[in-house]
């Protein structure tokens, strides 16, 4: 898990507990994930990538996440992103245009200056990762961001829905959840 994720500058006193206790609802189902490939895409409307900078590395080239994503855009249902998570959207190609999902879509994610903040921009920069804010522009996508890297922030643009950072992640996930009612 990712230390800045779970730090209590983003994590209130309640999520704290709960994520602390091996009895919450949440531990008991995050020890029982399923992994992609169990899944099937046809289930799901609404596809939502949370994050961890770990995501960098591995959501470029998720493929059971991507195909479950594309899946999802195909059908008409919503995708959405918070934090890092947005680092998978460039690789979701809607089947229509070729292009990613993120084309012509004005989104957000972890900001530059937050990463400068953390002091890992070096590092992303060193291990060749790409920031959320060029992966967006390279796919042709407007990257828009919050007056401060760490305020709660969100964007809907029609069907795909996007957010800054943890503290984000709330109102990125009930935007998610109201884009998909709207269908």
């Amino acid at each position: 898990m990712d230390p800045h994720s779970i730090s209590k500058d983003y994590m209130s006193e309640n999520d704290f507990a709960i994520y602390n206790s091996t009895e919450s609802d949440f531990s008991k189902k995050l020890a029982n994930l399923h992994k992609a490939s169990d899944l099937n895409p046809s289930d799901y409307g609404l596809f939502f990538a949370s994050a961890g900078h770990a995501t960098l590395f591995d959501y470029p080239s998720a493929e059971g996440l991507i195909g479950i994503a594309e899946s999802v855009w195909a059908r008409g249902g919503v995708v959405s992103a918070v934090c890092h998570g947005p680092a998978i959207l460039p690789g979701i190609k809607d089947k229509e245009t070729g292009k990613s999902v993120v084309y012509g879509k004005t989104v957000t994610g972890f900001t530059d200056e937050g990463e400068e903040m953390l002091g890992l921009m070096d590092v992303i920069k060193k291990l060749e990762l790409v920031p959320i804010s060029k992966g967006a522009k390279d796919a042709g996508a407007t990257y828009v961001k919050p007056d401060g890297p760490f305020d709660d922030f969100s964007v809907t643009d029609g069907r795909l829905v996007t957010g800054t950072n943890p503290a984000s992640a709330h109102s990125t996930a009930v935007k998610a959840v109201e884009a998909f009612d709207s269908l």
